[in-house]
């Protein structure tokens, strides 16, 4: 099956949960009392907090005192071993120091599931999400376990991406997607060479001074403390036949696709066929939950064993993240 865009994916298939003490993913946290809604609560708890993440890869924390993004990036500080101040992927908040926000991209547009830098060297094992603002409808940020994904996935697809593994292509557009001055936090080529040497990732400079990057991760992992495998990956946040159809037809106005922003490809730089990203995505859709945002909700994944999406939406909304516990992916191989 050749598909060149998939435009009718706007994630409303995915099953809708509200979350409560039964629910298993996400984990749900709420408060039994005044005493147990603020942050020395969650200090005691913290093991136990931890212990939850790690079986059930998702925990939400609802009803708890975090009144705005000071309050948020106090609750990820107190369950982060360690927050990520300089991640280029997302946008750092001028006004605080571990919190970014949420990825910019057209309201009306889906964002589809991707375990949080899973394409680069090192990912977060960590990530926290916080809404700030909830006058909006739609919206939702759907989850899926990534560790379901490998039981769910026919095996003709899961072989072949545990064998190959993936590469990413990056190329960084200046005004198209973050520019590489911004990804790095550096104006120094020989900075980001010196970096991509240390991270074994492969990297080209252009003629007209942009950058692109070839960087080769597993599709599969095992995680380092459960042992589990899970399906972690940006398969579908890359891959060209996951464009919409307004973006895709904007870039390939302008753009060859070897240029495009991003794909992704098997390891051995063979093309990952389009029928089998349609069927991760079905997969994925069926697979994945979604609830809806109250504000001062706070949800906490586990990054290696499980991913994450957006939905469309209408309205105000403003989610922010913070991300914690860098591991290199050469320990998840």
């Amino acid at each position: 099956m050749q598909i060149s865009a998939m435009p009718e994916w706007t994630l409303s298939p995915v099953r809708h949960v509200d979350p409560g003490p039964s629910t298993p993913f996400p984990q749900r946290i709420s408060p039994a009392e005044p005493r147990q809604a603020g942050l020395s609560w969650l200090q005691e708890q913290r093991d136990e907090i931890s212990r939850l993440l790690l079986r059930h890869g998702a925990v939400l924390l609802r009803g708890f005192e975090v009144a705005d993004e000071k309050g948020f990036e106090q609750v990820a500080c107190v369950l982060a071993g360690e927050l990520e101040p300089r991640y280029g992927d997302l946008v750092k908040r001028a006004s605080a120091e571990f919190i970014y926000d949420a990825t910019w991209y057209p309201k009306d547009r889906a964002i589809l599931f991707h375990n949080e830098g899973s394409h680069t060297p090192e990912l977060p094992t960590r990530q926290f999400f916080y809404c700030s603002r909830a006058n909006f409808t739609g919206g939702e940020t759907p989850i899926v376990d990534s560790r379901e994904m490998v039981r769910a996935l026919p095996q003709d697809i899961l072989r072949p991406l545990a064998d190959k593994g993936l590469v990413y292509v990056r190329n960084f557009i200046r005004g198209v997607d973050v520019s590489w001055q911004d990804f790095f936090r550096t104006q120094d080529r020989a900075d980001v060479e010196r970096r991509c040497v240390e991270q074994q990732v492969e990297w080209h400079w252009k003629p007209d001074g942009s950058l692109r990057l070839l960087t080769r991760a597993p599709a599969l992992i095992r995680h380092p403390l459960s042992g589990e495998r899970s399906f972690c990956n940006q398969i579908l946040l890359h891959h060209v036949s996951c464009l919409d159809a307004k973006t895709g037809a904007a870039l390939r106005a302008v753009l060859e696709p070897e240029d495009f922003p991003r794909n992704v490809q098997f390891g051995d730089g063979t093309p990952i066929p389009d029928a089998m990203v349609a069927e991760i995505l079905r997969v994925t859709v069926a697979t994945a939950v979604r609830f809806t945002w109250q504000r001062g909700d706070v949800l906490m994944l586990d990054n290696l064993a499980a991913g994450h999406a957006r939905c469309p939406f209408e309205g105000d909304r403003q989610i922010l993240v913070a991300v914690g516990d860098v591991i290199s992916r050469r320990a998840l191989s």
